[in-house]
């Protein structure tokens, strides 16, 4: 009974499952575009040539791998995007008064407790995944999904007396 290597040496080419074809192992274990050309070289060198690949099936293929391409490259552009106007976000809010979720321990179950809490952002961090802010005379950095709402310009600046909103003069002196 013939091995795959006589077989393999009968038709003149070398054993194919030595070469070095095998696809490229990336993080979500899924075939990037020079595995793709890699597979399909070794796919047309060791096609029958009685029974050749249909150029349709093939075309197919490399249409809807140029897609995925173009689809994985649009989501790296929306995900930098996406982190570029967060982190511009985060700087605008530099100086603004906000109130915020801080954490005020954890229950019997173990889940945290928090409290709204108002403050002043006096800087923030790049540093990270995504953004953080640090309030004054907090010294915890909070995410921006703990703000619950930006309250305006720090408390100096939006003070208006009683006296100047009841006579309607609320021009800074």
């Amino acid at each position: 009974m013939p091995t795959i290597s006589n077989v393999s040496g009968m038709s003149g080419t070398s054993d194919v499952y030595t070469k070095n074809t095998a696809a490229a192992n990336n993080d979500k274990g899924t075939l990037d575009i020079q595995s793709y050309f890699k597979l399909l070289a070794a796919q047309l060198a060791n096609q029958d040539m009685s029974n050749p690949m249909d150029t349709s099936d093939m075309m197919n293929q490399m249409s809807q791998m140029a897609m995925v391409q173009s689809l994985t490259a649009m989501t790296e552009s929306i995900k930098t995007s996406t982190a570029l106007s967060q982190q511009s976000y985060a700087a605008s809010l530099i100086g603004k008064k906000v109130s915020y979720l801080a954490s005020n321990g954890t229950d019997a179950d173990g889940n945290e407790k928090t409290i709204t809490k108002t403050g002043i952002v006096t800087s923030i961090s790049l540093t990270g995944k995504n953004p953080t802010l640090r309030i004054e005379g907090d010294t915890n950095d909070y995410s921006l999904d703990r703000i619950k709402s930006v309250l305006g310009a720090d408390a100096s600046e939006n003070k208006v007396s009683a006296d100047q909103a009841k006579t309607g003069d609320t021009e800074k002196a």
